[in-house]
């Protein structure tokens, strides 16, 4: 443990060098950065006046700004930002989930945030599902609204890998396109983030005709995914790496979660 501590201590300090000649850092390795985004309040979402805002966008903005690095924003479905990534045509994404897949194609960041998913019901059928996990949905005839390429949570990808979930599964759209379906009874739930799920619903105006099922579905760590066609200098993943950290030990991280993005 006591080396641990100094690893961290002396990982804190090189950050805290580096954050302090962040400008000429900037200047020095041209650290101009082209992040893709995606339409996914409330961590990316365009504003007023069209330009991107939410959790996502602060949290980058404050890692490139103690790293030294200018960043512009680039919109996309999340599919094209993918793609975007994997040819070069951006040099990242925020907020997307580990998977060995994306790891051919990208380089990931230390851990970003992390988000709480849920299950997603009709208000009327509260008491109805008495399941305490997704093994047990996946045992009975829910049909699940899911959005293709999803990761929810570590459960649900053993059992999509092991077919379990295979009778559940319903494919959706977008969550918009997962709450109409809902309310039509065309499916019995649909999993999503909580924070992106309550601010859909409420932006709907149909948060009371919904409830969130009680049970524990595993939180998923959310990443940078920064492109290896793009040929990024390691040394500015390096300090996007120490941003982060430094950001979570002291605090900063939360904040911009507790206050919902800019």
């Amino acid at each position: 443990m006591r080396l641990l501590s100094g690893i961290l201590t002396s990982w804190l300090l090189m950050a805290s060098l580096v954050f302090a000649s962040g400008i000429a850092l900037a200047a020095d390795n041209h650290c101009a950065l082209r992040f893709a985004w995606v339409d996914l309040p409330p961590y990316q979402f365009p504003g007023p006046d069209g330009a991107i805002k939410g959790i996502d966008h602060d949290l980058v903005m404050e890692a490139a700004r103690r790293a030294g690095c200018m960043v512009t924003w680039i919109s996309a479905p999340r599919p094209r930002a993918l793609m975007m990534v994997q040819e070069g045509q951006v040099d990242a994404i925020a907020g997307v989930a580990h998977t060995p897949e994306r790891e051919k194609i990208g380089i990931y960041s230390h851990f970003m945030r992390q988000g709480r998913n849920v299950l997603v019901l009709r208000r009327e059928d509260a008491g109805r599902y008495f399941f305490s996990d997704l093994a047990g949905l996946a045992a009975s005839p829910f049909r699940l609204g899911v959005v293709s390429g999803s990761l929810y949570s570590s459960e649900y990808e053993r059992l999509l890998r092991s077919g379990d979930l295979a009778d559940n599964l319903v494919i959706v759209n977008g969550g918009e396109s997962a709450t109409a379906m809902l309310l039509r009874g065309r499916i019995d739930g649909f999993l999503d983030g909580y924070r992106v799920a309550a601010e859909r619903l409420e932006r709907m105006g149909v948060r009371d005709q919904v409830v969130f099922h009680p049970m524990k579905i595993t939180s998923k760590e959310a990443f940078i995914l920064f492109s290896r066609a793009a040929g990024i200098d390691p040394a500015i993943i390096d300090r996007f790496n120490l941003a982060l950290a430094a950001m979570q030990e002291d605090g900063t991280t939360v904040r911009i979660l507790d206050l919902g993005g800019s």
